[in-house]
């Protein structure tokens, strides 16, 4: 039988540093989303620009989509967003 499991290591080493890579944030809309999404972004890039996040709502308005374009240099810079924005209570999703 095929595994179908994701492996974490496989997609790794795909991975070509530097690389610019766009991440969608997934949450109920409001501003301290977007608030709390700029912090995290900025702790990890400080020289990123909120203006230019994309913001799209849901159909029906609860929820908010924001993309933001990232420029990675190194591996750990992956896992450091991801784990900070994995503990942020407000983003239900992170693509």
């Amino acid at each position: 039988m095929l595994d179908r499991t994701p492996s974490r290591e496989l997609r790794e080493d795909l991975w070509v540093f530097p690389m610019d890579y766009p991440i969608k944030l997934i949450g109920e809309a409001g501003d301290d989303l977007h608030h709390a999404v700029v912090d995290i972004l900025l702790k990890h890039f400080p020289d990123f620009k909120k203006e230019t996040l994309t913001v799209q709502p849901s159909r029906t308005g609860k929820y908010h989509s924001i993309t933001a374009n990232l420029r990675f240099d190194e591996l750990e810079q992956v896992h450091a967003l991801y784990a900070d924005l994995a503990a942020c209570p407000l983003i239900k999703t992170a693509l």
